[in-house]
């Protein structure tokens, strides 16, 4: 019995040591290389490069030099899929734009905040409602007031020629009303023509009166007409979406799954999906959407880069948020990027990667 108790023994020792060389042996979850999930969302991540570029990019790769961390990229399609390739233990890390909610903090961790942002509105810079828009676009207060003005300098300008032709045109040697009238008709000709209509006998003061009276027309028809045309012309570039508030009964887009899309269900909003920046830009030109909401940076970017002039940001931004990095619930992570976080911060090599992106200073 003894010996067969030594035997078993023996095995059980030589078994717990074979394991325990195999284990040895067997690399870590530590040694492999991090998988950091990205999605296209300029300009955190560019979409279409050949390796990864952008302002998250530039963060995370001072990150793991800071760390001396080994890391690979796994690009995903939409940033929707970030969060759940954290979750599912189908990535550690996730970096790009990404939105931290209460909601989302019960299914990853965050680190501390790298960037604050918000939502916006872009929309075609041209008015949709050609004929009511450029209707409504009339200053029709100036152009009362500018037209009142007229009608006075008119009727002075018309008893000058009455005064000036009653001594010898027998048209003017009327009751006052009837050769005002012919005052009026005389004026409205010079005005147009810069001629009185007589040449055989102009007279010193009918010389100085036509041109003066010629100028002060053209002046008068081209303060009305830059009037009306300045603010059409503003209207044109301006729409009739200038804020949060005029989003009801409007065809939005945005990328669904996101903050934006959260913020128009939440009001009742239905939207239009868009997946990609080509998409957006299509929409908008071809008119199957009127405004697309999305994160304000984002926008910004391709509105600078790709609008042309032909889109534009409305309004402020609205409903602030602020970016994280996201891992696991309860990753050790967490901790080493808030700690590096904080240094960049404070050495300024987190101001030195953001100016390289957006515009220095914050």
């Amino acid at each position: 019995m003894n010996t067969w108790t030594s035997r078993i023994v023996a095995l059980c020792c030589a078994g717990l040591s074979s394991m325990a060389m195999a284990a040895a042996s067997a690399p870590t979850p530590a040694s492999a290389p991090l998988r950091v999930a990205i999605a296209p969302v300029a300009p955190f991540v560019l979409p279409q490069t050949a390796t990864p570029e952008g302002f998250s990019i530039d963060l995370w790769n001072e990150i793991a030099r800071r760390l001396h961390l080994d890391f690979t990229w796994t690009l995903l399609p939409s940033q929707p899929a970030l969060l759940l390739a954290v979750e599912s233990g189908a990535a550690d890390v996730a970096i790009a734009a990404i939105t931290m909610s209460p909601e989302r903090e019960r299914k990853v961790d965050f680190s501390l905040p790298y960037f604050d942002s918000g939502l916006q509105i872009v929309v075609r810079a041209q008015n949709e409602n050609t004929f009511m828009s450029t209707f409504a676009s009339v200053p029709w207060l100036a152009t009362l007031q500018l037209v009142g003005v007229a009608v006075v300098i008119v009727f002075v300008l018309a008893n000058l020629v009455l005064l000036t032709e009653r001594r010898r045109d027998p048209a003017f040697r009327k009751p006052y009303w009837r050769a005002l009238g012919e005052g009026l008709w005389v004026t409205m000709l010079i005005i147009a023509t810069g001629e009185h209509g007589e040449r055989d006998a102009p007279g010193v003061w009918k010389r100085i009166l036509v041109p003066a009276m010629w100028l002060i027309g053209v002046v008068l028809i081209a303060q009305l007409t830059a009037t009306v045309t300045s603010s059409q012309t503003v209207a044109r570039l301006q729409s009739n979406i200038r804020g949060p508030d005029d989003l009801p009964g409007k065809t939005i887009g945005t990328v669904p799954g996101t903050i934006a899309a959260d913020y128009l269900s939440q009001r009742g909003l239905p939207f239009r999906s868009v997946h990609t920046a080509d998409d957006g830009f299509r929409m908008l030109t071809q008119g199957d959407v009127q405004a697309i909401v999305y994160d304000a940076p984002t926008l910004q970017y391709w509105v600078a880069k790709r609008g042309n002039g032909v889109l534009a940001i409305v309004g402020p931004v609205f409903r602030p948020e602020k970016y994280g990095i996201a891992v696991a619930n309860g990753s050790v992570l967490r901790k080493t990027i808030n700690e590096t976080l904080l240094a960049m911060y404070e050495d300024g090599t987190y101001e030195l990667i953001y100016g390289k992106w957006f515009a220095s200073g914050r």
